[in-house]
């Protein structure tokens, strides 16, 4: 997923989100047997498909709300992030639009979510350098909301 993040009522860019697991102690396994089984990145790729969309995705309440992204190691982005606290994520697809608030951090590196997020980026990126920083976005659901945009009543005569 791929929304905009808003800090500081400025457009920070689009981020790299993926939700991860609330426990994740055997799927970071899982991710690890399936990096180290082969130096084939297309091989892995394919596991990883495999993995994630027979098993993964088919239990949404095993999710954690918390959201992750993952950034080089010597990334300043994270640390900035992390310093303003807050933000929005901005998702948009055809008609609707999801603007979610959320606590940024720091996720450390023995933080189960750091590493399930390391581990699932390394199968898919092969040049993932052996340290990353991962921010983590924690959603205030009540502070969130759902658009509907209306395409048919948009002014295009400008």
């Amino acid at each position: 997923m791929r929304p905009r993040l808003i800090v500081k009522n400025q457009d920070a860019g689009d981020v790299t989100v993926i939700p991860v697991k609330s426990e994740s102690t055997d799927l970071i396994r899982q991710f690890k047997y399936i990096y180290q089984k082969t130096q084939d990145p297309a091989d892995r790729y394919q596991q990883a498909i495999k993995l994630l969309s027979e098993y993964y995705y088919q239990v949404p309440e095993e999710f954690s709300d918390e959201m992750v992204a993952v950034y080089p190691a010597g990334s300043t982005f994270v640390e900035r992030m992390a310093k303003a606290g807050e933000g929005c994520l901005v998702f948009e697809q055809g008609n609707q639009r999801y603007t979610i608030d959320c606590r940024m951090r720091d996720i450390p590196g023995t933080d189960p979510k750091y590493q399930a997020a390391y581990w699932h980026n390394r199968l898919f990126n092969p040049n993932l350098g052996s340290t990353t920083k991962v921010l983590g976005f924690a959603p205030d659901w009540k502070a969130s909301e759902f658009v509907e945009i209306d395409l048919w009543h948009i002014d295009d005569t400008a």
